[in-house]
């Protein structure tokens, strides 16, 4: 699926079709790229206020960089998706072994949606003291979409391990979002926090 120049509603109707084009995974990558977005404009805004400061700068660039290629990703969980049914369709000999690498590669892109969404979640708290007072709510949008889509890049990632056998690849994978899941949640708590200190502050 290409979405590069894809509409949202048309993107929103891939996902609300009920032939399965679209589920849980490309609407985590489709959160994690908004917040990327908004994370981007969060760090421009920074940027173009106090030029000197290489910091925020950087950041919008990561972010921008991230958001382009979890939009990549919309379309590759679904291209992974399709190859789980493919494989589950086939009736030749090596079906299981095809259903297998089908079903790790529609892990792999999950979590490499969880990965972004934590790393989206740093860029967040890195951005508190930079961002302009009036982009701080955008900020804590950002937060809040990039915790929603490494929850939901988990789920969907633990989903398919569920139905795999052990093997080191599932042991490694479910060890990897256990500590994403820890940090983004670290991340969250401690930005939610800052977010509140500032409101509290402003109207003091």
């Amino acid at each position: 699926m290409s979405v590069s120049n894809e509409t949202v509603a048309g993107l929103l109707a891939r996902i609300a079709s009920a032939g399965s084009e679209a589920g849980g995974g490309a609407a985590a990558a489709l959160t994690a790229a908004t917040a990327a977005a908004l994370i981007a404009m969060v760090g421009g805004i920074a940027t173009r206020h106090a030029p000197e400061e290489s910091g925020p700068r950087k950041i919008a660039g990561e972010a921008d960089a991230l958001r382009q290629r979890l939009i990549a990703l919309i379309g590759l969980d679904v291209d992974a998706y399709r190859r789980v049914l493919e494989a589950r369709r086939d009736t030749a000999a090596p079906r299981a072994a095809a259903i297998r690498d089908a079903l790790v590669r529609a892990t792999e892109v999950p979590l490499e949606v969880a990965t972004a969404s934590a790393r989206l979640l740093e860029h967040c708290v890195a951005l508190l003291a930079p961002a302009r007072p009036g982009t701080r709510s955008d900020l804590g949008v950002a937060g809040l979409l990039a915790a929603a889509a490494l929850e939901a890049a988990a789920l969907t990632a633990r989903a398919n391990l569920g139905t795999l056998e052990a093997q080191p690849f599932v042991v490694d994978a479910g060890g990897q979002l256990d500590r994403l899941l820890e940090r983004g949640g670290a991340l969250s708590a401690r930005l939610s926090r800052a977010l509140e200190e500032r409101c509290e502050r402003s109207h003091t």
